[in-house]
């Protein structure tokens, strides 16, 4: 049997082959402007494999909605887009007729406390949530900070469970992070789209931020911190594997495998969860803009 996964890199696609003891059988790279311009190239490649069951590039995450019920409503949650266009949105839906499944990302994950939800989405995505099941085969208890060629993240497992997590969208300094008083007067000239949010960044900054949150739980729970990511080597601390795959499209594989019962099942309960990304929301007026994205769609 054989079980699939991929991590949607910013300038990488990377899709990952398993076999029902986990034993990884192949690994390959798609340039991400590739899967925008023609997502059924990678789709096919894949289903030349004939994979029981892959894990999709779930973004911002819902849990365990299959390939072929996946609406544009369903995409927008993931993508938190409008736009209908982009990778991630064209994946999805070449993959309908897949036996693909979404998976969660931390914000939806049942073992986060509340109170770290109110009023925030990137709590780390779907594929940081993929990265650090790879690393839960590993590990029982770690940090895991990520830093990719645009975006940092950092997750908190303790005892085999996501407990807390920060985005590159709340990070200071990380693609993505914008003052919430920059954003107010930002969007009094022009609006505040993401390519306009997701423009800049000060990785030093960023780093900074990250080695705190990161320090703090190793400090107090006496574990490990590990840097994955294209520019781990530009962390100054933690632990570092030169793996010869992107460990984000290895763990989807390993979920897949766990879910269908099979290798790594045993791991499962780290991916305990439920709702949408935007559950955690209570601004004022929230209820309507939801209803007013729903009849763009």
């Amino acid at each position: 049997m054989i079980f699939a996964g991929v991590d949607p890199g910013s300038k990488t696609y990377g899709v990952a082959f398993v076999d029902e003891m986990g034993r990884l059988v192949k690994y390959e790279e798609f340039l991400t402007e590739l899967v925008e311009k023609d997502a059924y190239v990678i789709v096919n490649y894949m289903l030349r494999y004939k994979p029981v069951l892959i894990s999709l590039p779930s973004g911002h995450g819902l849990p365990f909605i299959r390939a072929r019920n996946i609406g544009e409503f369903e995409i927008f949650l993931m993508t938190l887009s409008l736009s209908k266009r982009g990778p991630l949105h064209e994946f999805l839906r070449a993959s309908y007729k897949t036996n693909g499944i979404t998976i969660p990302s931390v914000i939806e994950l049942n073992t986060v406390p509340l109170y770290r939800k109110k009023n925030t989405i990137d709590l780390g995505t779907a594929d940081k949530v993929a990265s650090a099941f790879f690393y839960r085969t590993l590990f029982d208890s770690f940090v895991l900070v990520e830093a990719g060629s645009k975006f940092l993240s950092a997750l908190v497992v303790i005892n085999g469970i996501i407990v807390d997590g920060l985005g590159s969208s709340i990070i200071p300094g990380s693609s993505g992070f914008v003052d919430g008083e920059a954003a107010y007067l930002i969007s009094q000239y022009k609006p505040l789209t993401k390519s306009l949010i997701y423009c800049g960044g000060e990785f030093e900054r960023a780093i900074e931020i990250v080695e705190m949150f990161s320090g703090y739980y190793s400090k107090i729970y006496n574990i490990p911190i590990i840097v994955s990511g294209k520019r781990k080597h530009d962390v100054k601390f933690g632990l570092k594997f030169d793996f010869r795959f992107k460990e984000a499209a290895v763990g989807a594989a390993y979920i897949a495998s766990a879910i269908s019962g099979n290798r790594y099942k045993e791991y499962s309960d780290m991916l305990n969860s439920s709702g949408t990304p935007v559950d955690y929301l209570s601004v004022k007026g929230w209820d309507e803009i939801i209803s007013w994205i729903k009849m763009q769609l």
